[in-house]
C-alpha cells in the first residue's frame, strides 16, 4: 500500500524544476515539522494522525544527527490476551544519523537509524464486569530502534519539503490489573505490538 505512495512521491520530486535559490547546499543547524499517519503492525489497532517536530545538528559530510518529538493516538479493537478496547496515546523522542545519498543540486534522498524512547499511555474503554471489581491496563515506556527513508526537496535556499517512511520497532510489556473489594487484586501480564509504519510529510529548513 505504502510504496506506490512513496514511488510517486519521488518521481514528482525528481521532474518538479527546482528554483534557482535551491541550487545553493542547505547545511547546519536546522527545524523540521511533520505531519502524516501512523500505521500500527497489530491487527487489531487502528492508525491516526500524526504530528511532531525535530532538530537536526550537521555530522560532517553528508551526516546530520536528528532529534525528533512525535505523537500519535492507535485505536485498540480489543481482542482476548491483549489489550481491551480503548485509545493508546504513544509520544517517542527519537534520536538518528542522518545521510543523504545523492545531491544534484534540489533533489537529497536520504536515510536515518537510531532508537526512540517512547512514552505510552492507555485509557481503557468500557469493560463489563461485576460492580465490586474494577480492570486497567498498563502499558510500560521504553526503548525501541526507529530507521527509515526519505527525500528532501529544496524549495528554496533554506527552506525544503521533506517525505519520510519511517518505521519504529516497539514491542513494550503490558499489565492487566483486576482490583476486587472482595478477592483483592490480581495482575496478568502481557505483551503490546506497538511496531508502527509512518508516512510522514513536513517542511525543513537549514541555517
Amino acid at each position: 500500500m505504502l510504496r506506490p505512495i512513496v514511488a510517486l512521491i519521488l518521481a514528482a520530486a525528481l521532474f518538479l524544476p527546482a528554483p534557482l535559490a535551491a541550487h545553493l547546499p542547505q547545511r547546519g543547524f536546522g527545524v523540521q515539522f511533520q505531519g502524516g499517519y501512523a500505521f500500527p503492525e497489530e491487527n487489531k489497532h487502528r492508525g491516526g494522525p500524526q504530528t511532531g517536530f525535530g532538530i537536526f545538528l550537521p555530522a560532517g559530510g553528508r551526516m546530520s544527527l536528528s532529534f525528533e518529538f512525535m505523537r500519535w493516538a492507535v485505536r485498540s479493537l480489543g481482542s482476548p490476551g491483549k489489550l481491551y478496547a480503548g485509545r493508546i496515546e504513544v509520544s517517542p523522542i527519537a534520536a538518528s544519523l542522518r545521510m543523504e545519498f545523492l545531491r544534484n543540486q534540489f533533489f537529497f534522498p536520504y536515510g536515518f537509524a537510531g532508537v526512540a524512547y517512547v512514552f505510552t499511555r492507555f485509557e481503557i474503554g468500557p469493560v463489563i464486569s461485576i460492580p465490586e471489581a474494577r480492570i486497567e491496563q498498563r502499558i510500560e515506556s521504553g526503548w525501541a530502534p526507529y530507521l527509515g527513508l526519505g527525500a528532501r526537496l529544496a524549495l528554496g535556499r533554506t527552506l525544503s519539503f521533506t517525505s519520510e517512511v519511517a518505521y519504529m520497532a516497539r514491542t513494550a510489556s503490558a499489565r492487566t490489573i483486576a482490583t476486587d473489594i472482595n478477592s483483592g487484586i490480581r495482575t496478568e501480564d502481557l505483551t503490546a505490538n506497538l511496531r508502527t509504519v509512518f508516512l510522514k510529510f513536513g517542511f525543513q529548513a537549514r541555517f
